[in-house]
């Protein structure tokens, strides 16, 4: 699937491939990445078998349910971040997007968030779009906001994960929602 989803400051034009995995570990597998979010360090380790499991497991058209895409920075042409949709359902899938750290707070999560979401609905037509997000990562529940996902709960220590347990709030926006939202 191809999305042409993009905005001022970055695109998100492709589907991850394996000559991005060296772009990917070096953002992904840092300590400030894991920060705030319910993750083990060893997941992003191997960012090429991680990769390589991607495009394994992924699903075929149109009812893939697995869509991982990856963000440009615009004008150096710079992998920044990528972002996926998981369909847990043909019409209901579950939001991730992530940015380096060295892009942290430039808008560049919310963009890459809009792009994925936008795809979701207007090309997969998607119903339901959900994000689980730990309660300590603020700067993604803002992103969550701005786009419009309401926050549904809180599951209490849902997750163990870096020796601690975590909370995750569930934020969602509907079809419609989505589509009076941009009107």
């Amino acid at each position: 699937m191809k999305i042409t989803c993009s905005s001022f400051k970055c695109s998100l034009t492709r589907e991850v491939e394996l000559q991005d995995s060296p772009a990917l570990q070096a953002f992904q597998n840092s300590p400030e990445q894991w920060k705030y979010q319910a993750v083990e360090p060893a997941e992003f380790s191997d960012m090429e078998l991680r990769t390589k499991r991607y495009m394994e497991h992924r699903g075929s058209d149109p009812q893939r349910y697995l869509c991982v895409y990856v963000a440009f920075e615009k004008t150096s042409g710079e992998l920044i971040g990528q972002a996926s949709l998981s369909r847990s359902h043909p019409a209901i899938a579950s939001l991730g997007f992530g940015v380096a750290k060295q892009h942290f707070a430039k808008g560049f999560g919310t963009e890459i968030a809009n792009a994925i979401i936008k795809f979701g609905f207007e090309d997969i037509k998607l119903n339901r779009i959900s994000a689980d997000v730990a309660i300590e990562n603020k700067a993604c529940i803002a992103a969550l906001k701005k786009l419009k996902l309401q926050k549904e709960g809180v599951s209490r220590q849902c997750i163990w994960a870096q020796d601690k347990w975590w909370d995750e709030a569930q934020h969602a926006i509907l079809r419609e929602e989505y589509f009076g939202s941009i009107q």
